[in-house]
C-alpha cells in the first residue's frame, strides 16, 4: 500500500515568507518495493486448483509537487497461467520493465498527462495467448458466476 500525505503549511504564515511556502511547493516522496505477488486460487468446491500468477517486481516509485504534481514508476511486470494439461505454470506476460509517468498540472494542456516507457533492455511487449490460457480464464469465470450466484432456494 502507498499512503502519501501533503502539508500545507498554516494559513497565517503563507504570506509572511516566500521561502518558507517553497519548501512547501517542493513536496519530494521516493519509496521502494523489492516486490508484489498476487496468486489467483479458484478454490470453488474444494479444488484449490491454481490459475494466475502476477509479479510485480522492483516498484520505484518518485512523487514529486512543484507547480504541478508528477509521479514516476519503474517496474518489472510478468504474468503466468497454470496449464492444467502441461501441469505446468506458462507464461501470458513476458517479465518486461515499464515506466510509467503520471503528470497533472492546472495551467497546462492537458492537464493530466500519462506516459509509459518500455525499458531499452526490453523493447517489445511480449504477450502469450493461448487456447488453454483462454479456456482457462472462460473456466474459471464460469466457476465463479456459479458459486455466486444466488441458487433458487436463497430466495
Amino acid at each position: 500500500f502507498f499512503f502519501l500525505m501533503i502539508r500545507r503549511p498554516p494559513r497565517s504564515t503563507q504570506s509572511r515568507s516566500s521561502a518558507a511556502s517553497d519548501v512547501y511547493k517542493r513536496q519530494i516522496v521516493n519509496t521502494f518495493f523489492s516486490g508484489v505477488q498476487i496468486v489467483v486460487v479458484n478454490d470453488a468446491g474444494g479444488a484449490y486448483a491454481p490459475v494466475l500468477e502476477v509479479s510485480i517486481s522492483e516498484l520505484d516509485l518518485f512523487l514529486t509537487q512543484l507547480d504541478s504534481i508528477k509521479l514516476c514508476a519503474g517496474l518489472t511486470l510478468e504474468g503466468s497461467y497454470y496449464n492444467l494439461i502441461a501441469s505446468r505454470w506458462e507464461p501470458f506476460l513476458e517479465e518486461n520493465s515499464l515506466t510509467i509517468t503520471v503528470q497533472s498540472s492546472e495551467v497546462s494542456s492537458p492537464r493530466t498527462l500519462i506516459q509509459i516507457e518500455m525499458n531499452q533492455n526490453t523493447p517489445v511487449l511480449n504477450l502469450n495467448i493461448s487456447e488453454e490460457l483462454i479456456l482457462t480464464i472462460v473456466n474459471t469465470m464460469k466457476t465463479c458466476l456459479l458459486y455466486t450466484s444466488p441458487s433458487p432456494r436463497d430466495s
